[in-house]
């Protein structure tokens, strides 16, 4: 039988997704005067629910309109309040922004992950893909956690019109993800890098290194790299759950290494928050910093969560409560504050800077402290079988959680893009782009995990529609479509065919 297979479109997509960035650029607006939910932490919400936008409203301009949009769908969003002053985000550079807003997630919009929109005194600010909104939340629940991308470490190109090569096995691996579909995915650091390598050599070193605030591509170029990705490669926005970001020693670029203020504001000026929690369910995820700021005199290996950032994100704990499960996000493996760990019974400490896998058990709860790899090139390409590829998916239940083995997204991820081959893949017996009143998707998952509640979106002719497999999860409906989310079971070494078809 046939599918559609998107490996074999890969120049003509790369091809659109060039032209797309182009027109785009072309009318883009600065995004930073929405500082949360933003590029480093998004928001996971369910209908009926309140946010606080953080919003930086220098000019004193009146909000005119709040909106959601998402691929198929927007929202315009109740503004309930709108709080006017100095609003700290970050403990450390106390940065600020002046508004507060206070808006409600409307009963019945569709489950998504949507742009914010603020429109305001005649301006659109835009914070792309960082509102995540669910029917309910789920019980269990999954999420995704990979570390050290260093995203522009190596160059493809000039420097102005180039690309960050680590996004071609990053794009490959949102295909991957997207299928398994978490509620979340976190990044554990190191996600640009601070000098760039241009010319590199087939193992990722030699070539010609640069770095500073007069070398592009700049720090602004690296995070966009990153975020919307470039040479007709996806970036972070690929994945279709919010990606949650803390800093690594590499995410700065220019500022030298010693100058914590200015690197931590420089994450400020294009991420947003940098320490920060949030909930789901009864479980509490903190993200932290022991890189940029918030350095603590004589102690920083011992204790970096006894300065300002400790007692920022023991207010979170304290004032969300601590729930039945604890996840603590930080970079480097060997710099534990077992104190905090202890103190606030941290069930899972999530890490990278050491490129390996590795898991082992921490302080007195205990403290279960692991990292999965990395999932893209960065410079370990001579250690790939140890060390590339890699990521894991952990299951939430209430008070347990479980967690895979490393999993590798390819089988050969130092190959060149169009010859990987990937371990999990979603194909198409027809075009999937809302012509068809049948169709067919094919799920193989060589991966040694069963993968339950996998998502495919079938974009069809409007009309009813019923599936031989799995159940269908939302129906959105649009003038010209009917889009579905299908959920289905894929067990380990196992293929597994939807068949759609209209009633």
């Amino acid at each position: 039988m046939l599918y559609l297979k998107k490996i074999n479109h890969s120049k003509m997509r790369r091809f659109i997704f060039a032209f797309l960035s182009i027109l785009c650029a072309c009318t883009s607006v600065n995004a930073n005067q929405i500082v949360y939910p933003w590029r480093a932490s998004p928001a996971i919400l369910a209908t009926g629910q309140t946010i606080e936008i953080l919003y930086d409203n220098t000019a004193g301009m009146p909000i005119d309109s709040i909106l959601l949009k998402g691929p198929y769908n927007r929202v315009v969003l109740q503004v309930d309040t709108v709080r006017i002053g100095r609003f700290e985000y970050d403990t450390f550079t106390k940065a600020t922004v002046s508004n507060q807003i206070r808006v409600t997630i409307p009963k019945g919009t569709p489950e998504e992950l949507y742009d914010l929109i603020v429109m305001s005194g005649g301006e659109t600010n835009i914070s792309k893909r960082s509102v995540k909104v669910l029917k309910a939340f789920r019980n269990p629940h999954r999420f995704i956690h990979i570390s050290d991308p260093h995203t522009s470490r190596q160059w493809i190109g000039t420097p102005e019109n180039g690309y960050a090569k680590e996004l071609e096995l990053l794009d490959r691996f949102i295909e991957v993800a997207n299928i398994i579909h978490p509620e979340y995915i976190i990044v554990t650091g190191d996600i640009i890098h601070d000098y760039t390598r241009y010319d590199a050599d087939s193992l990722g070193w030699g070539g010609v290194v640069r770095s500073g605030f007069d070398n592009p591509p700049l720090a602004e170029e690296k995070y966009k790299n990153y975020f919307e990705g470039a040479g007709g490669f996806s970036g972070i926005y690929g994945f279709n759950a919010p990606v949650f970001s803390i800093p690594g020693n590499h995410d700065f670029y220019g500022p030298k290494p010693d100058n914590y203020p200015a690197k931590a504001a420089q994450w400020n000026r294009l991420m947003g928050k940098r320490v920060y929690g949030f909930s789901y369910l009864d479980t509490r995820i903190i993200g932290s910093d022991d890189y940029l700021g918030d350095p603590v005199a004589d102690v920083p290996d011992l204790a970096p969560m006894s300065g300002l950032q400790g007692m920022l994100l023991d207010s979170f704990l304290n004032t969300a409560g601590h729930g039945k499960l604890r996840i603590m996000a930080q970079h480097r493996h060997n710099r534990i504050d077992t104190a905090f760990v202890d103190r606030n019974k941290i069930n899972i400490l999530l890490n990278g800077h050491s490129h390996r896998p590795h898991q082992e058990l921490v302080g007195t709860t205990p403290t279960l402290s692991l990292r999965p790899g990395v999932v893209v090139r960065s410079g370990e390409i001579a250690n790939w079988e140890k060390t590339l590829g890699f990521f894991r998916i952990f299951t939430i239940d209430s008070d347990t959680f479980q967690h895979s083995p490393p999993l590798r997204f390819c089988k050969n991820p130092t190959a060149a893009y169009d010859d990987l081959i990937m371990n999990l893949t979603l194909d198409f017996k027809k075009n999937n782009t809302g012509e068809e009143t049948s169709n067919e998707a094919l799920i193989t998952n060589d991966f040694e995990v069963d993968l339950p509640n996998c998502n495919v979106r079938f974009v069809m002719a409007k009309g009813k529609y019923k599936v031989s497999e799995g159940s269908i999860h939302q129906v959105i409906e649009t003038s010209e479509f009917s889009v579905l989310d299908v959920r289905v079971d894929v067990d380990a070494q196992r293929s597994k065919s939807v068949k759609i078809t209209k009633q």
